[in-house]
């Protein structure tokens, strides 16, 4: 009973360290479009800072069905973040609440097309996870943007700016080439 009881330890630490070694490549592979940056966002949904005026909107249902003042759904939108040639690309909704004056000029989103500035990334051995953050600026409007990456290809885009309230995407990451 004792050397089946091992046998068993042994089968599953050695199931564990192949999970490793595929993690390890598949972070490598994204590594890889890093260091020169050139990659693509799809963002799939957005976790504003619940306010007042979006808890009213969510209570009158005109956020759309089964979104909430603090989680909504961006599927089909077309909501992207693209980074290529130390250029930052970017259109996507934004919900939440805008602080100072009037820089949106009638584009309620995240509209950016402009230079890529302060860009670095890390890889969180830990945690099998890269670590990007870079800013750009639209107009008078000045974003911070740090994305998580995970092994599976999903991340998490954090924005700052100095005009709105934070907000967070979630969405998948893939190669973009420059054709």
């Amino acid at each position: 009973m004792k050397y089946l009881f091992i046998i068993m330890i042994g089968v599953l630490v050695s199931c564990k360290t192949s999970e490793i070694d595929k993690t390890s490549n598949a972070v490598h592979t994204i590594d890889s479009w890093l260091v020169a940056p050139s990659f693509l966002i799809d963002c799939t949904m957005a976790y504003p800072v619940a306010s007042n005026e979006l808890n009213q909107l969510s209570t009158s249902n005109l956020l759309g069905t089964g979104n909430t003042a603090n989680q909504i759904n961006l599927l089909g939108r077309g909501d992207f973040l693209r980074v290529s040639e130390n250029r930052v690309e970017a259109n996507i909704s934004y919900y939440g609440t805008q602080r100072f004056g009037t820089a949106t000029a009638g584009n309620t989103g995240i509209l950016i097309d402009n230079e890529l500035k302060d860009y670095s990334y890390t890889f969180n051995e830990r945690k099998g996870s890269t670590e990007i953050i870079f800013s750009a600026s639209h107009k008078q409007e000045h974003y911070k943007f740090n994305i998580t990456i995970y092994k599976n290809r999903h991340c998490n885009i954090e924005v700052t700016s100095n005009k709105r309230s934070f907000i967070r995407y979630d969405g998948n990451i893939e190669a973009f080439t420059i054709e």
